[in-house]
């Protein structure tokens, strides 16, 4: 049996417990690399009703030490000794259940609550979420193809508007693409605004340096290795793996590059391809110079019937220097919602 899976059928049924709520864990839903997501009910009688059914995504914290020394990921140092890639990895887990706690956005995902689990299950942190039905649209694509114009609209609407909630708030996802944005089922053509979400914080940072009233401070302060590629390399802007692209080698605000995944998300939804993922080239340095040189057919070369407003919509967030994209998620939302 894997280790993830050891770790699932040991919680699955376990009564776990925080400072204001008991959980009854029921069964996993989700996997990520260092953490594991189950479904879980309340099992108290205190609070709202309609939060009675969540999900608890909890950190991995008995197998971490084996898989750090396996495959550690490319945000940690690799020359750090193991116990301080431990310590950072379960700092981001508790900055992320933070910033999940702190945002309040209709289109970001809400956490509830957090704790600890007993010492008999390795003391490993955990936080509460609401508990969402549905799938990513990444998955949607997959099975069912490009979403129509409405719905194309409506999805990355509901992400720029998460987006600039975001950046009025100092925090950078980092990790904007389609296996990050959820949809809940709906009977509407296309989906309500309310029923999107995006979602995994886990490699999310605050831009400290632009910290004041209302900016979102983090727990732990966890740096970036610099020049280190967090992410997906197929979501990844160019100027990250080019920085002669931006205007300096440093930007002033990072916050602009989530917008870089909301262009793609776009992109995916209106033509059903994501045009950067490594299955489309013959190499990794191929599918590398790709995305730096921004080769890519323009959404009406795949989907002819698209409005040209909105393809120049989707070309420009997709250009291959910052400077000639959109500024800010306000400005790409607007532009969105004049085609």
């Amino acid at each position: 049996m894997l280790e993830a899976e050891r770790a699932a059928t040991e919680l699955a049924g376990t009564l776990v417990a925080t400072a204001a709520h008991a959980y009854r864990i029921a069964r996993p839903i989700a996997q990520g690399g260092f953490s594991v997501v189950f479904r879980a009910r309340r099992s108290d009688p205190v609070g709202d009703e309609r939060e009675r059914d969540v999900a608890i995504k909890v950190l991995d914290v008995e197998h971490l030490r084996d898989r750090l020394t396996r495959a550690p990921p490319a945000f940690l140092d690799p020359d750090a000794p193991l116990a301080q890639q431990m310590a950072e990895v379960r700092a981001r887990f508790v900055n992320e259940a933070h910033l999940l706690r702190t945002l309040r956005h209709p289109n970001i995902v809400r956490a509830l609550d957090e704790g600890i689990l007993p010492p008999a299950l390795g003391r490993a942190p955990f936080y509460v979420m609401e508990y969402l039905p549905g799938t990513d649209v990444g998955e949607i694509v997959r099975l069912r193809g490009s979403f129509d114009l409405r719905a194309s609209c409506a999805i990355t609407g509901a992400v720029l508007s998460a987006l600039g909630h975001l950046e009025r708030k100092g925090v950078v996802h980092r990790d904007v693409k389609a296996a990050n944005v959820f949809v809940q089922p709906s009977a509407r053509a296309a989906p309500a605004t309310d029923s999107i979400r995006l979602i995994d914080f886990g490699l999310a940072t605050a831009v400290t340096r632009n910290a004041g009233r209302g900016r979102v401070r983090l727990p732990h302060d966890v740096r970036t290795r610099p020049g280190m590629l967090w992410g997906t390399l197929a979501w990844c802007p160019p100027e990250r793996m080019a920085p002669f692209l931006s205007e300096s080698a440093e930007q002033e605000n990072e916050t602009h590059l989530d917008l870089w995944g909301a262009g793609l998300l776009l992109y995916l939804c209106l033509t059903g391809v994501q045009p950067f993922e490594r299955e489309h080239f013959a190499t990794d340095t191929e599918q590398f110079a790709a995305i730096v040189e921004g080769r890519l057919p323009a959404p009406r070369a795949l989907v002819p019937s698209l409005p040209a407003s909105l393809d120049a919509v989707a070309r420009k967030a997709l250009a291959p220097r910052p400077a000639e994209r959109f500024g800010s998620a306000g400005e790409f939302l607007e532009a969105l919602r004049a085609c």
